[in-house]
């Protein structure tokens, strides 16, 4: 069985920790979050696709379930994601 480490992140003064298996690659993992033409959303991890298609209904499932940026990150992403069409976060 892998090992994990345990990231540790302050949101809205509680915390959320987050455990991300270990492996061979350096570095930290990089999210990009692309809004297409049409609304909907794409997902990559470290550059690869990872989520395609996704209703801006679900946005806030995959970002704060899976990924845990919610509350103020999430409002951030989404900010970023209206302006830019594009957000990238590394964690």
């Amino acid at each position: 069985m892998a090992p994990f480490s345990t990231v540790r992140l302050r949101v809205h003064n509680l915390d959320v920790t987050r455990a991300r298996k270990n492996s061979n690659q350096s570095g930290n993992t990089v999210l990009e979050i692309a809004r297409r033409s049409d609304g909907a959303f794409d997902l990559f991890l470290n550059g690869q696709p990872d989520r395609t298609n996704i209703a801006e209904k679900w946005l806030s499932e995959e970002l704060c379930v899976r990924f845990g940026f919610c509350g103020e990150e999430y409002d951030s992403i989404v900010r970023e994601l209206m302006r830019d069409g594009r957000a990238r976060v590394v964690f």
